[in-house]
């Protein structure tokens, strides 16, 4: 009779351990489901100007109302720039191929005048602004799209701070850092070379800007400040024009000015000068010291004046003083991770033609 009544109670005894099990297991799982929240989708960070902004935490489409911060976007997260503020400059442009296509917008910068509802039309996630005083006001044209404030500066050294804080804000701090060691370990270079000169042994320069070459911008101008960093003299006493800049300038100036250098804009008349009436009687003409500006994807010394005159720093070292690094590996190295394009010899010879004198090649 005791061996009767075991069997019976086992199962009894059994459903009893699997009930408490389930119910265990389900307030587990109630539990579980209870504490765990969504990640958030937003999150408030300091922009440069020191405004709290309220911007997506997965950032993926980035517009700017400035040609400086479009290339700053375009250097660190370029996959995440979803309009140009002006076109890549060569045929092809010096820029990976899946690049070429992305859709030029404008912007507020150099003149232009941007236009609201296009940028409007690409739904950015955030629109970048380096005009701290009309930052508001786009921000209300711009409706629910955060406005995050970019200081980008507006000398050489002042690259740094913009590079670094675009990097956390995009994601991309690692990319950040390997583009301030490259600038740095340039800006230090060519510094050694231009302390080490004399006195009188700086060359004056002229820059020719304009279809004419008779525009230029003096020694304080965003555009003309790389040559006065790497030791030339700019010979141009103009006003300065904000913005684009190019101060209206005549012939007779620039005889009387008598440069050592004229260094010829992109779109100016490098190729044309020899056939003009007057301008082969300047001695920096006769003598063949005169270049043109390289302009892959951007004019290396101006328009924008941003991140491209790292590569006009490297130039203009070893133009005006024949610096000893070879031009050719420091200029790929600057594609390489700047533009992530892989610069072929072909490519920098057709590219630097005109530019260097030709033992400096």
């Amino acid at each position: 009779m005791a061996l009767v009544i075991a069997l019976v109670s086992l199962p009894a005894c059994k459903t009893e351990v699997t009930t408490t099990l389930t119910a265990t297991a389900t307030a587990t799982a109630t539990s579980t489901i209870t504490e765990t929240a969504p990640p958030p989708s937003t999150r408030t960070i300091t922009d440069m100007y020191g405004r709290e902004v309220t911007i997506p935490v997965n950032i993926t489409r980035v517009l700017a109302a400035g040609a400086i911060e479009a290339q700053l976007v375009f250097m660190l997260a370029p996959d995440k720039l979803a309009g140009l503020a002006t076109p890549f400059n060569g045929n092809p442009p010096l820029v990976p191929e899946q690049y070429t296509q992305i859709p030029v917008v404008g912007s507020w910068s150099g003149g232009q005048i941007g236009n609201y509802e296009t940028f409007l039309s690409l739904e950015p996630d955030i629109i970048l602004d380096g005009f701290g005083e009309d930052i508001d006001d786009h921000q209300q044209k711009f409706g629910s799209i955060p406005i995050v404030g970019v200081n980008s500066g507006d000398l050489l050294l002042e690259y740094i701070p913009v590079i670094r804080f675009l990097g956390d804000l995009l994601g991309a701090s690692d990319k950040a850092e390997e583009l301030i060691s490259f600038y740095e370990g340039a800006m230090d270079y060519v510094n050694s070379i231009t302390a080490a000169i004399p006195d009188d042994g700086h060359v004056t320069v002229y820059y020719a800007e304009g279809t004419d070459g008779l525009s230029t911008d003096p020694y304080d101008s965003w555009h003309t400040t790389l040559l006065v960093f790497c030791g030339g003299i700019n010979v141009a006493d103009v006003q300065l024009v904000p913005g684009y800049g190019m101060a209206t300038v005549s012939m007779e100036q620039i005889f009387l000015w008598d440069p050592d250098i004229i260094l010829f804009a992109p779109d100016s008349i490098y190729a044309t000068v020899q056939s003009n009436r007057l301008w082969p009687e300047l001695r920096a003409i006769r003598n063949g010291n005169y270049f043109r500006v390289p302009d892959g994807p951007y004019n290396w010394i101006s328009s924008p004046p941003s991140i491209n005159r790292y590569l006009g720093l490297l130039w203009l070292g070893k133009l005006l003083y024949n610096a000893e690094y070879d031009l050719y590996t420091q200029t790929a190295e600057y594609y390489r991770l700047f533009s992530g394009y892989a610069l072929g010899r072909e490519r920098f010879d057709a590219l630097s033609a005109g530019s260097l004198m030709k033992e400096r090649l």
